[in-house]
């Protein structure tokens, strides 16, 4: 499982990637309307013209919290046939959340705090769990923190293949009986250090979460890029994007995260699925994590 999990001290922080499975991403979809020419030799596919994406989550354990950003699948099997929770082709699972947080020594009730990036199923299927025949949070002493329009809005933006209106509504019902929702306009400090920060455009109340850790802060992206090529090229994005929404979240934030030397954390690139972002002409440059 060790593999699975990627975990590093960044100043008063302990900021651990989880990949909970991988799945192939035909570029048709993941790039939608990027002639070939163009994308091949930014990004590595197999002979099917598919990459090779991660579904990871993140736990940050600071001094004085416990917090989980997104929660992956939980109990709604994206591998399970004649599913369509994500538009990938053989998906394959790791030991998920439990067993990453296993190998970090914690259990769910150590979770303080858990923010959402957005309410897609891959990020917010894990936020709630059957027990006894009941839905009730899966992490029993948390509060949960999403964006106000994500709330109000998922489920009825024009992604089709996004949502999964089942998954959604299911995690919302059970929050909103348990009474540990706490709804997020603006920018928004959910627990010292660890603010969630709108972002819009992947969904409408996409937030990205920056930590701060003492030193160089971390943020991590959800989905506001997919991969690297959409540094290089911001207009590049999956299908059903409000593109125009999108581009101008990118071209806010990208200045912030060079001016402050920032590390990025992916939802979708292999472990670390970290890097830093700089200048490259009129556009961005991807810069690996390096040890």
């Amino acid at each position: 499982m060790t593999e699975a999990v990627w975990s590093r001290q960044f100043g008063q922080a302990r900021i651990t990637v989880i990949c909970e499975g991988t799945g192939w991403w035909p570029l048709e979809r993941a790039l939608a309307g990027v002639p070939e020419e163009l994308w091949r030799p930014l990004v590595e596919t197999d002979g099917e013209n598919r990459k090779l994406i991660s579904f990871n989550l993140v736990h940050v354990q600071t001094p004085g919290a416990s917090i989980l950003l997104d929660t992956g699948f939980g109990d709604f099997d994206p591998a399970a046939p004649n599913q369509s929770l994500v538009p990938v082709d053989h998906m394959q699972m790791t030991g998920g959340l439990d067993a990453g947080l296993s190998v970090l020594g914690i259990a769910r009730g150590n979770i303080t705090h858990v923010l959402i990036s957005h309410m897609h199923a891959d990020h917010i299927g894990g936020a709630t769990r059957v027990i006894d025949g009941r839905r009730v949070p899966a992490f029993p002493n948390a509060r949960y923190y999403v964006m106000q329009d994500e709330w109000d809005l998922a489920g009825t933006w024009h992604q089709p293949l996004a949502y999964v209106p089942e998954v959604a509504e299911a995690q919302k019902q059970a929050l909103l009986t348990a009474g540990v929702v706490e709804l997020v306009r603006g920018e928004r400090e959910a627990t010292a250090g660890i603010e969630l920060i709108p972002a819009p455009g992947e969904s409408p109340g996409h937030a990205i979460v920056r930590i701060a850790t003492g030193g160089t802060p971390v943020y991590y992206l959800g989905d506001l890029f997919h991969q690297p090529a959409e540094f290089l090229h911001i207009d590049w994005m999956p299908r059903y994007k409000h593109a125009e929404m999108l581009i101008a979240t990118r071209k806010q934030l990208l200045p912030r995260f060079v001016a402050e030397d920032a590390w990025l954390i992916l939802a979708h690139e292999p472990l670390p699925a970290m890097g830093r972002v700089a200048p490259a002409g009129a556009a961005y440059r991807w810069i690996p994590f390096s040890a």
